[in-house]
């Protein structure tokens, strides 16, 4: 599980754990993370987490928000992202260490095998909850086009073409951190695709994905991370 580390103006700081799947930050005393300084909105940002993954979203605030000194509007967090809200600071540790991340940040040197620089792949991995009246499988199965009910991504073009897995999660995160990353949650109306980091959005069927996202329709062909994924909405 990851937290938040508030650092204080003398020196201490304070933790707040990421132990629900979605945090507030803001200045009204409602929010999970209560910033009462003029500069930071009402409700200024959220952080949402599926399993291991965190995002943080600008909630359409006053002065916006910085992650390592850039504004954002959706940010895939990674280990030791510094989040500025107000001029208020807030540093995001996950709960992955290794001792090659460790030596890196004693060294003041980046490692290539430290989280920053770890792939979502596009379509084999995918993280989400558990939909409810779907049984949890195998996330990372291999399955053939059409032998699940539930929906599914197929990689057409890219690393691991051919693959088929099933989606059976109430939300899916799909590219890779750095480069593309898209997450797919479900709606009254289907599944809902939106950009979540990347200067260039992804494209689906050839048009960019709209800011406000899309809904996903069977046959939909998804190009993200210099991979081609078509989208099978099950039986």
């Amino acid at each position: 599980m990851g937290k938040l580390v508030l650092k204080l103006p003398d020196g201490r700081t304070r933790d707040f754990p990421l132990d629900r799947e979605r945090i507030t930050i803001g200045r009204r005393a409602d929010n999970d993370v209560c910033l009462p300084h003029p500069a930071v909105s009402g409700e200024h940002a959220a952080v949402v987490t599926i399993l291991d993954d965190s995002f943080l979203e600008d909630l359409n605030s006053t002065n916006g928000t910085l992650v390592n000194g850039k504004p954002v509007a959706k940010h895939f967090l990674r280990d030791h992202d510094e989040i500025d809200i107000g001029r208020q600071m807030l540093v995001y540790v996950s709960d992955y260490v290794d001792s090659s991340a460790a030596g890196a940040a004693a060294t003041g040197k980046p490692d290539s095998s430290s989280r920053s620089g770890e792939r979502i792949d596009t379509a084999p991995l995918v993280r989400g909850h558990p939909v409810a009246t779907t049984p949890a499988g195998d996330a990372d199965e291999s399955r053939a086009v059409g032998s699940t009910a539930t929906p599914a991504l197929e990689v057409v073009e890219g690393s691991g073409a051919g693959r088929v897995v099933s989606i059976d999660r109430e939300m899916f995160v799909i590219g890779r951190v750095g480069l593309q990353v898209a997450a797919a949650t479900r709606t009254p109306d289907g599944l809902r695709l939106v950009h979540v980091e990347g200067d260039t959005p992804l494209r689906i069927n050839a048009v960019a994905l709209p800011r406000e996202g899309a809904l996903l329709a069977h046959g939909d062909e998804i190009d993200i991370a210099g991979a081609r994924l078509r989208f099978h909405a099950g039986r």
